[in-house]
């Protein structure tokens, strides 16, 4: 669905309804810091990547990263919130709601790349699902962070024809990638929760869960089937229609408004995303 141009548009979350402006304050927080979280995964390749330019573009991403997270975050001052100050600075470990794939550091070059392509990749599509979103604010801000996107799927995209083919590593990056690729699925959430649906009828975001689930598949399972390894995870294509993954989604104890299950992010990884030692140092 696309919003016309003389529908009317919310301009700030006071205008929205309570039910609707919990449930985008919810989305917006997810999103945050997944970006946040992606971008200190990225980081730590800087020095870990197989060629001083992988490494460099390693740091490039995360600056992307950690600039999409504060774009998204500071939305949430028009929520009530204080972006720069307790939200950022002040919460455990426990109340961070990135995805449940990014609690664990990504250990090989072949993990690093298979995140670009499923996690990376699933972030861009939901906030491509707020492109035209009747709520002003995240409207402004999704197009340039859509733009630099663009770069992270090519190079993911590269990376996957460049290693799939060789031998000594294609068994660890399917493996990475089937790891992947049903966390990144379910993130999506489910299409009867009451937060997605309000979100969808209101115009805030443009399409559900299996639609969202859909145009990742889209985007992502072309470049797996052309290395050859569609298949083996589950994708198929029927009749040049759309792609579809035979992967389980398990729903036990599923949060809507979180969207995670069970877990929560590393105490280190926390102490980094607030910026601990950089405030002991007076530093920003």
């Amino acid at each position: 669905m696309s919003v016309a141009e003389n529908v009317a548009r919310f301009e700030k979350a006071d205008e929205l309804g309570a039910e609707v402006r919990s449930a985008l304050r919810d989305l917006i927080l997810t999103l945050a810091d997944s970006k946040r979280v992606l971008g200190l995964r990225y980081s730590d390749k800087m020095l870990g990547a197989p060629t001083l330019e992988a490494g460099i573009a390693a740091s490039s991403m995360a600056q992307d990263e950690w600039g999409h997270g504060r774009l998204t975050s500071a939305l949430l001052a028009d929520f009530g919130d204080d972006p720069k100050g307790a939200l950022e600075h002040e919460r455990p470990a426990s109340e961070y709601r990135s995805m449940c794939a990014l609690d664990r550091h990504l250990g090989s070059w072949s993990e690093t790349v298979a995140a670009g392509l499923i996690l990376d990749t699933a972030l861009t599509v939901q906030y491509g699902a707020l492109l035209d979103s009747r709520y002003t604010p995240v409207h402004n801000r999704v197009q340039k962070m859509l733009d630099e996107e663009r770069f992270h799927f090519q190079y993911a995209a590269g990376w996957t024809r460049r290693i799939a083919p060789v031998h000594e590593v294609r068994g660890e990056f399917a493996a990475a990638l089937g790891g992947y690729l049903p966390e990144a699925l379910r993130w999506f959430g489910r299409d009867e929760a009451e937060s997605t649906q309000l979100l969808v009828s209101e115009g805030i975001v443009s399409q559900g869960p299996s639609a969202l689930r859909a145009s990742f598949l889209r985007r992502i399972a072309p470049v797996l089937a052309e290395v050859g390894l569609a298949e083996s995870l589950g994708l198929t294509r029927r009749d040049g229609g759309d792609w579809s993954c035979d992967a389980t989604l398990a729903w036990n104890g599923w949060n809507d408004a979180t969207r995670r299950a069970s877990g929560m992010l590393d105490e280190e990884t926390a102490a980094r995303a607030r910026g601990d030692k950089n405030r002991a140092m007076l530093l920003d």
